[in-house]
């Protein structure tokens, strides 16, 4: 049996680890999180957990007018879902406890009972601050155990893919099987709101729901909207008051944090191997257009790849890996050319390190610094080099420019080579007094090739040089 447990997450990086943490030692055999692009370090946190296979993180900026969190319960409906017998369906604050036993055994002996399970409802059992003023390091799990005695006939939900057509927020549509509630018997709902249990009860498990955390951390996330609505929507303030004075307490679950310590103290241990390649790693872009980014991370501890984040102003994200060029030094490169995510102000990071790098164009290279740093770090990329080339050409280009572009061998484009050195003639002594007659008088094929206007494949090369 296979299960998995599917979220969606924004700036959540104080609880990630816990979470993901919580239901690997539950017996979950994958975890995924849809990233609802954080900017408090979540979505780094989340691109290194990725890389070192403790969870699957998956790129989701909200879309104006479609609320992220039922598109992305689709989307993994999907894409991922068929790889496993039973999902679960539930947010970053909420943890699904079992009365006696594991999960999956939870499951098996539904399966006993009915050989057509589509879909298990738990419901919540909500959580207040239980007393806490401000936040803490401690878990979550370990700090909050006050909470209201009987459970919410609110639900989530874990289904069988195989049976289920649609995922909502806390319930599925099932094609097939019967919906259990979590005493192992077909739910009965509230006809008022069917989203609902009509008789909640303890049964064999429920979902602990870390509502309000403390009042520190329940002011601060009245900031964020929330991911089950179309239009920016705010917590409400007056709902902690609500929680904040419960008196029932129940502290089974504390008794895990150990274990749960214990496995994020393995997985901390797997990120900070790949923080130590690349803790002190400096990103320098070499050349930006419309159709490519071509970048160097230096600083690094690494002869094997690694990958490099980029998200555009539109949120729009592309993961590349980088090609060593030796230990230290790593290039990489993004192609924007046909995929709508280019823009003038990005933000760059090395998967594992913490914290993005934001390049606006006041910090894009002039075309002189970016043949430098092209010939330096990718000079066989010589056609890409030679267009920017050409777009210094509307004035005389510099003797150190001519220097580094003769560096290059042209293996490739032969013709280039020919062209630089009667260029390079004409600097030396200037035959007319400006590059156009240059241009217009040299004798070599490539130039009378790239001056022809019929010559659509070289159109762009004759506009730079004749412009």
């Amino acid at each position: 049996m296979k299960i998995a447990v599917c979220g969606i997450c924004r700036n959540e990086s104080t609880y990630l680890e816990e979470w993901i943490a919580y239901y690997k030692i539950s017996g979950f055999d994958s975890v995924y999180v849809y990233d609802n692009v954080s900017d408090d370090g979540t979505s780094e946190l989340l691109a290194a957990l990725d890389n070192v296979g403790e969870a699957r993180r998956v790129h989701w900026p909200r879309r104006e007018g479609i609320p992220p969190q039922r598109d992305a319960y689709g989307h993994f409906l999907e894409h991922y879902a068929s790889d496993y017998d039973y999902v679960l369906i539930c947010d970053l604050d909420e943890f699904l406890v079992v009365e006696n036993g594991t999960v999956k055994e939870l499951l098996l002996e539904a399966e006993e009972k009915f050989d057509d399970v589509g879909a298990i409802a738990f419901p919540w059992r909500l959580f207040g601050s239980s007393g806490h003023e401000t936040a803490s390091s401690d878990l979550v799990i370990e700090r909050f155990i006050k909470c209201e005695e009987r459970p919410s006939p609110v639900v989530k939900t874990m289904f069988s893919p195989k049976k289920t057509y649609n995922m909502r927020t806390h319930i599925c549509d099932l094609l097939s099987g019967t919906y259990l509630d979590n005493a192992l018997k077909p739910a009965e709902w509230n006809q008022l709101m069917p989203i609902k249990l009509k008789s909640p009860s303890m049964g064999r498990a429920v979902v602990h729901h870390y509502y309000t955390k403390s009042r520190q951390e329940w002011t601060k996330r009245r900031a964020l909207p929330k991911a089950d609505r179309a239009v920016l929507e705010l917590k409400n303030i007056t709902e902690f008051e609500k929680y904040h004075a419960q008196v029932h307490e129940v502290s089974c679950v504390k008794d895990l944090a150990p274990v749960v310590k214990h496995r994020m103290k393995t997985t901390r241990e797997k990120l900070n191997e790949v923080r130590r390649k690349v803790r002190s790693a400096k990103i320098e872009i070499m050349s930006v257009n419309k159709d490519w980014i071509f970048g160097v991370v230096t600083s690094v501890n690494s002869v094997t790849a690694l990958k490099v984040r980029v998200l555009n102003s539109e949120h729009k994200e592309t993961i590349v890996q980088t090609k060593p060029v030796d230990k230290n030094t790593h290039v990489f490169i993004v192609k924007t050319k046909w995929r709508d995510t280019f823009s003038e102000k990005f933000s760059i990071s090395v998967v594992g390190n913490d914290t993005s790098e934001v390049f606006e164009r006041s910090r894009w290279p002039a075309a002189e610094q970016s043949i430098e740093l092209l010939v330096k770090y990718t000079p066989e990329a010589e056609e890409h080099i030679f267009s920017i080339f050409l777009g210094v050409l509307g004035k005389e280009p510099t003797p150190h420019v001519i220097k580094l572009m003769r560096q290059l061998s042209f293996t490739k484009y032969t013709k280039i080579k020919d062209f630089m050195l009667a260029l390079e003639s004409y600097i030396k002594e200037p035959k007319a007094g400006h590059l156009k007659r240059f241009l217009e008088t040299c004798d070599t094929e490539f130039v009378r090739q790239v001056a022809d206007p019929d010559n659509k494949r070289r159109k762009y090369i004759s506009d730079a040089l004749m412009r």
